[in-house]
């Protein structure tokens, strides 16, 4: 499957949105007192970002903005991954 990088941004953005506006932020929240850098579960795309927030350590507009980015560099690297190991499978593009 096949899609246009700019359409894939803009997806995520919106969705990162909407998981805001379902109250992303107050999950992270309830979490914070059992926070741990190291712990597997702390690794989830978003979460270190929204965590650097309750912690005043960047600002609402930056962890999102951030939490956006890694989740289009995580979708780049998946479509590597896919585009080396599925090459004789049929594309599909969407979102064009």
């Amino acid at each position: 499957m096949n899609s246009d990088r700019d359409w894939l941004a803009e997806r995520i953005a919106r969705r990162f949105a909407q998981m805001m506006a379902q109250g992303a932020l107050d999950e992270v929240r309830a979490i914070l007192p059992q926070w741990d850098p190291r712990a597997q579960w702390a690794k989830a795309i978003g979460a270190p970002e929204l965590i650097a927030h309750l912690e005043g350590r960047l600002e609402l507009d930056e962890a999102v903005e951030r939490a956006i980015i890694a989740t289009r560099q995580y979708a780049k690297s998946q479509r590597i991954w896919f585009r080396g190991r599925m090459k004789d499978w049929r594309h599909i593009n969407i979102g064009s």
